[in-house]
């Protein structure tokens, strides 16, 4: 187990250089001149917040960045030129150090329209090296660093100008000891021989997801019951929603409920009649003609172009197989002191299985750095369980 207070002395004295070397940054041609500086460091701490409670897409509202000798709190609202800063974040050869980052990545693909190429994100990297998967930014720092720090602007209004002081303060606490942590959990994963299972993990985790229009259906829990035409309903009028509450920018609930496009999925009609039967009486007032539109077209569908039904949730037999799948992870997990979330989350554990009765071979993700560890288990039990059959 690697040492836990690599870093501290280190941390402190980068706090007293920061407290002098700070930047807020609203001017683009500032922006470009503390991009130019950006380049030249070999490794940058980046974090965002943005604030997503009426809309369907983030809206940024700070962008934080901290190098060795300064941090930068970077205003988006009066700046209009982020080529320079696209650019950096895109350059293979900028590591780029964020906690926990599967939310900004939807910011930047919004904003910026990219995906960062060097993204290491220290809560992937703290999983590999204790048995605490989802530790918090706060948690990291007290522990690599000695700090403790507050939280008291996590619910604030981040698009409000002028920021408070408490705001900026958090803001610069959120990003200011991400160059520690990195520092110190590299050392830690090369300490441990895991830091080419992180890289292609990290790798894994920080690639962006983004769900197209016309899949959406597919994540809702009820509709595995559908019949294929009741699914090409439920695709066609899921796939009209989500294209409105993108163009209008607004969250999908607010345009029409699951719980109700999946009650006019099964309606035995096309017609506006229908929709006023499933949605309540204002939604239904305002989109019963394109929804009815969306129905008939999908009724109109020959049976060849149908969706295919849904995987169905597992049998008895299948959860049984999935928790000895996940126990056997999570011994190892244990053995190797590392978070078991990385071997047995039930969502990678369930799709090897489900992967393997359909092609009788183990999921990409326990053909990777996992196999050694528990895909060669895995595929043992499996040919066993479900080979015969």
């Amino acid at each position: 187990m690697p040492s836990r207070d690599v870093g501290a002395s280190r941390s402190s004295n980068e706090q007293r250089r920061k407290a002098v070397n700070e930047h807020y940054v609203d001017d683009p041609h500032d922006l470009h001149r503390a991009v130019q500086s950006w380049r030249e460091c070999r490794v940058i701490g980046l974090d965002t917040e943005f604030i997503r409670t009426r809309t369907f897409y983030p809206i940024p509202a700070l962008y934080q960045v901290a190098t060795p000798d300064a941090t930068y709190l970077v205003d988006p609202l009066p700046i209009d030129q982020w080529d320079d800063f696209a650019d950096l974040l895109r350059d293979p050869n900028a590591t780029i150090v964020m906690h926990a980052c599967s939310e900004d990545l939807e910011v930047f693909a919004r904003h910026l329209q990219i995906q960062p190429a060097g993204l290491f994100d220290t809560q992937v990297a703290e999983g590999f090296l204790g048995p605490d998967f989802s530790l918090s930014y706060a948690a990291l720092v007290e522990r690599y660093g000695g700090t403790t720090l507050a939280k008291q602007a996590t619910r604030s209004d981040w698009l409000a100008r002028p920021l408070s002081q408490g705001q900026l303060h958090y803001a610069r606490e959120d990003v200011e000891h991400l160059l520690m942590l990195h520092e110190s959990l590299v050392a830690g994963l090369r300490e441990t021989g895991r830091l080419e299972w992180f890289e292609e993990e990290n790798q894994r985790r920080t690639r962006a997801n983004g769900v197209a229009p016309d899949q959406y259906y597919r994540s809702l829990k009820k509709a595995w019951r559908f019949s294929p035409r009741q699914l090409a309903r439920l695709q066609g009028i899921c796939s009209w929603r989500e294209q409105r509450a993108r163009t209008r920018d607004l969250p999908r609930q607010r345009v029409v409920r699951d719980e109700h496009l999946l009650d006019l999925a099964v309606e035995p009609r096309s017609d506006k009649e229908a929709v006023f039967g499933a949605l309540p009486e204002p939604i239904a007032k305002r989109f019963s003609r394109d929804l009815a539109r969306v129905l008939e077209a999908a009724d109109a569908l020959p049976e060849t172009d149908l969706p295919p039904p849904l995987e169905r949730p597992l049998n008895q037999r299948e959860s049984e197989l999935v928790k000895r799948l996940r126990a056997i992870a999570r011994e190892r997990a244990e053995q190797l002191g590392f978070a078991a979330e990385l071997l047995s989350r039930r969502r990678d554990v369930e799709a090897c299985l489900r992967y393997f009765i359909e092609h009788r071979q183990l999921h990409e993700v326990f053909r990777s750095w996992r196999y050694p560890l528990v895909g060669a288990r895995f595929e043992e039990l499996l040919e066993t369980e479900v080979g015969s059959r």
